[in-house]
């Protein structure tokens, strides 16, 4: 296949998996498949830090052939591939969430992935009626989106993303009934320093908490981004000015906000090219899965599976929808 010559690409990865280190979340690829999708995005372009890429998308300048590697949550699952970054020169931006990396702490949405899994549907069924799941949420999601989107899409939009603090003890009970305990986490600020010390990693913002930027009030939404980015500047030289959007749920005014925070651009999960994006600071990403195969990936980086939807739908919203008991 060609090289890519439809914009350039950036690539959205979050945690490995080992024998050692396994999951039930999707988002997680097995350390193999890693090597094996870096192969290919070379086969097909060239690899290049972000803030190259995005200071050349943002002066204009052609991008065509050019794709970037970037892994979110900053999981300390990473450590598996250090070596192979390393020997390879794989350059890749780490996204930091500050409070996570303060504890080393484990998602609540790693939790929910690998408890789930342990439980009879009648035991889940008590659960979330016991964290007060309305309905409405479990009655109005698509089913193609599987059994957890329903206490997922309740907790974006009822909490703005954050597990709430009332609800730990019951999940944390559930854990300890099932003997079941997620093994993924952030990587601490000294597991941070220690991965970003390899020479073609950086290391970006994304958020304090995690939250969905769109609900949180103006003050907020604010602190979220540029606590974030000087947490990281207070600890780390080679921090990046972009900010990669939590959830990829955004609107013009998360956007603004990391712009007046000094964030050169701000990443989202929309799955396409850099050529759908000329004259925005907003970049998209394609989001990279356990079940993604090589030439998926391909195809991806080409832009057919763009070319097609562009065909079919006439246009598409800027902003995706926000969590709702129906979205």
């Amino acid at each position: 296949m060609r090289s890519v010559a439809s914009g350039g690409a950036i690539l959205c990865l979050h945690g490995i998996t080992t024998p050692e280190l396994p999951s039930y979340s999707d988002v997680h690829v097995p350390v193999e498949k890693f090597r094996a999708l870096i192969a290919a995005a070379r086969g097909v372009g060239r690899l290049v830090p972000l803030e190259e890429l995005a200071r050349r998308h943002g002066a204009g300048r052609n991008t065509a052939g050019l794709v970037a590697i970037t892994f979110d949550d900053a999981y300390a699952s990473l450590g598996e591939i250090s070596e192979f970054v390393r020997r390879e020169a794989v350059p890749l931006t780490v996204f930091v969430v500050a409070e996570a990396a303060a504890l080393g702490a484990s998602y609540w949405w790693d939790r929910i992935d690998d408890v789930f899994a342990q439980v009879p549907k009648a035991r889940w069924r008590a659960f979330e009626d016991a964290v007060g799941l309305p309905v409405e949420y479990r009655n109005g999601q698509p089913p193609e989106y599987g059994p957890l989107r329903p206490l997922r899409q309740w907790v974006l939009a009822a909490h703005a993303g954050r597990w709430p603090a009332e609800l730990h003890e019951l999940l944390s009970d559930l854990e300890e009934e099932t003997g079941t305990r997620t093994v993924h986490r952030s990587m601490t600020f000294e597991e941070v320093a220690r991965f970003a010390a390899l020479p073609s990693v950086d290391v970006g913002p994304h958020t304090v908490s995690h939250p969905v930027l769109p609900l949180l009030p103006d003050a907020e939404l604010h602190r979220e981004i540029m606590d974030s980015f000087n947490a990281l500047r207070e600890r780390f030289g080679n921090v990046v000015p972009i900010l990669a959007v939590p959830f990829g749920l955004f609107d013009n005014r998360t956007v603004s906000a990391a712009r007046e925070a000094g964030m050169m651009a701000s990443l989202t999960l929309a799955g396409t090219t850099l050529q759908q994006q000329r004259d925005r600071d907003d970049l998209p990403r394609f989001c990279v899965s356990r079940s993604d195969t090589v030439f998926k990936l391909r195809l991806r980086l080409a832009g057919m599976f763009e070319r097609i939807h562009r065909w079919r739908v006439r246009s598409t919203p800027r902003y995706p929808a926000l969590p709702s008991p129906t979205t």
